[in-house]
């Protein structure tokens, strides 16, 4: 490793890159949010609060979910020593207290969404019923998992019930704002914007789980177990980033053009268009840091886990 890169951790915070990520991509979700309201004709700043509150804690708390089932078990079952299986279960801990905090904003802001479609924007009472429906059965599934002690091995079946629940609760808060938009393309839309706030789902809640639950756990506990499984957490969760990028920016391109059609003139000359320009130039600024934290060592401030090296100095 050269001396430039040695140094660079101590001008550039070794783990700022993905703190920034994060913040761009909350940003991002405020922009969405207020977008979608506009469109639906609501102008009062507590109903956009109330809806981008849920979009964020639904889209973390999903993510989460996503990375306890489809990047953890699986890095477990590779690597299943005792010092990874201690750093397993201390993440799957503090994740229970961040499901806690999550799920019940998810529930109130949730409620809240539906009861504000239904009264003030006319939403059918079978699309509210639905949409409580999952939203519920979310909560049933959250609650059973909270009450247990899942095996970081594998899944559990909590876990992917809640995941299948809030992914419908996603689609029907998307099929909602597209019948309210687009009722003419339905469920092409619907489909299209289920799939772009799935995407940005996975991307915020894998973040929020990087930074706030393997981090926090991994500094506690360092070893090389801890490096190892880190590592295939991290791996996984870059491949369904590369993934992510091209669905989110499709998708939001999909979006533009239901809104404006074919013509620019719309994105630089009304507040919508600005949002949806103002979205792109965020979208642009993550794939900088996506592809800067690799080549800066900044995915980890945990000893080894972007570079073996620094493991062996220590």
């Amino acid at each position: 490793m050269s001396a430039q890169t040695r140094s660079m951790p101590a001008v550039f915070d070794k783990y700022m890159l993905p703190k920034v990520a994060f913040t761009l991509i909350t940003f991002a979700s405020m922009a969405g949010a207020t977008l979608t309201a506009l469109r639906l004709g609501v102008t009062s700043w507590s109903p956009i609060v109330l809806r981008w509150t849920l979009e964020w804690t639904l889209a973390a708390l999903w993510g989460s979910l996503l990375w306890r089932a489809a990047y953890l078990a699986p890095s477990v079952k590779i690597r299943p020593m005792k010092g990874a299986l201690d750093y397993a279960q201390a993440m799957l801990d503090l994740h229970r207290r961040w499901e806690q905090v999550l799920g019940t904003i998810v529930l109130v802001c949730g409620l809240g969404t539906f009861w504000y479609y239904k009264a003030a924007l006319a939403v059918p009472t079978v699309t509210v019923g639905l949409g409580i429906a999952a939203l519920v059965a979310g909560t049933l599934a959250l609650s059973r998992r909270l009450g247990g002690c899942p095996d970081p091995k594998r899944a559990d079946v909590s876990t992917v019930a809640a995941l299948v629940a809030y992914g419908a609760l996603v689609a029907v808060l998307a099929t909602t704002d597209v019948t309210l938009q687009h009722p003419a393309l339905i469920w092409p839309l619907a489909l299209n914007r289920t799939l772009h706030l799935l995407a940005f789902s996975a991307w915020l809640g894998g973040a929020l789980w990087n930074i706030f639950i393997a981090v926090p756990a991994g500094m506690a506990r360092v070893s090389m177990d801890t490096v190892i499984l880190a590592n295939f957490q991290l791996e996984r969760f870059r491949v369904v980033v590369r993934t992510v990028f091209p669905t989110i920016v499709f998708t939001g391109l999909v979006q533009a053009w239901a809104m404006f059609g074919w013509t620019w003139l719309p994105l630089y000359t009304t507040v919508w268009g600005y949002l949806v320009l103002f979205k792109l130039s965020l979208l642009v600024l993550l794939i900088g840091v996506f592809i800067a934290c690799p080549m800066w060592a900044a995915c980890s401030p945990i000893r080894g886990v972007c570079n073996l090296d620094d493991f062996a100095d220590s």
